[in-house]
């Protein structure tokens, strides 16, 4: 910023002399136009950088000093037990609440907090846990399937009280059904497929006591990988037993 000052310094006495020049006659009209208007335009372009420089060194000033105030303020908070109205009032600037909008379905409305000394807030996206994820997609799928009921009511598709005809989660077949939200199209399916899923929460792997072979099971007292090699197992236990169940002479 200095240096761009200095060289705007220096193209206003190069103007001034470029004037006394071709006052006295030394240069001609062309050249001295030619000279006047490459000055000029170097100087505009300097004095520009040099406004947007001071303007960004005010501001981060300004920001500075805002900081440094916020945590002044925010110091004199570091321990409370309740949250009161008089603090509230202390670091919230002002509270801008939107105009609702409807995103892919859903009712959003937008919410500006703007704290005093460093304006607008932003509040970091919370970190959901594995079942709070699990309860947000199965409401998003509640509500995917509500509006897709009401449009087919209003398109005339479907009338009230009707029911619908829905895929079974287990076996895939089609059944009816007065809700939308209905998944099996009976308690057999309802319990087989909570069944394999518990199943497969339990699945493990496994080395066969036999055969040596690694395979999958889902039970806890599996020890062979087939009915062959457990027979075989069998049969070299009672191998081993039999020379032991013999009297001895």
């Amino acid at each position: 910023m200095n240096k761009d000052r200095r060289r705007c310094e220096e193209l206003d006495t190069i103007i001034k002399k470029l004037y006394e020049s071709y006052a006295v006659g030394r240069i001609g009209e062309e050249r001295f136009d030619t000279l006047l208007a490459g000055y000029e335009q170097e100087q505009t372009a300097l004095r520009q950088s040099v406004t947007e420089a001071e303007s960004a060194l005010a501001s981060f000033e300004q920001d500075t000093a805002n900081v440094e105030r916020f945590l002044a303020l925010a110091k004199k908070y570091t321990d409370f037990s309740e949250l009161t109205t008089p603090m509230i009032n202390e670091f919230v600037d002002k509270i801008i609440v939107h105009t609702p909008e409807k995103v892919d379905g859903d009712r959003t409305q937008e919410v500006d907090i703007y704290l005093k000394f460093i304006g607008r807030f932003d509040l970091p996206a919370p970190e959901l846990t594995p079942e709070e994820e699990k309860r947000q997609v199965s409401l998003h799928r509640h509500r995917v399937k509500s509006r897709e009921r009401y449009q087919k009511i209003k398109a005339g598709e479907h009338a009230v009280g009707q029911p619908f005809k829905l895929i079974c989660k287990c076996c895939g077949e089609e059944f009816e059904s007065r809700r939308t939200n209905t998944l099996f199209c009976g308690p057999n399916c309802r319990a087989k497929f909570y069944r394999q899923e518990a199943a497969a929460g339990r699945t493990r792997e496994c080395v066969c006591g036999n055969c040596g072979k690694e395979f999958t099971t889902t039970r806890r007292d599996v020890k062979y990988c087939c009915e062959a090699c457990q027979r075989e197992a069998h049969r070299k236990m009672r191998k081993e037993r039999k020379p032991q169940d013999r009297p001895e002479n």
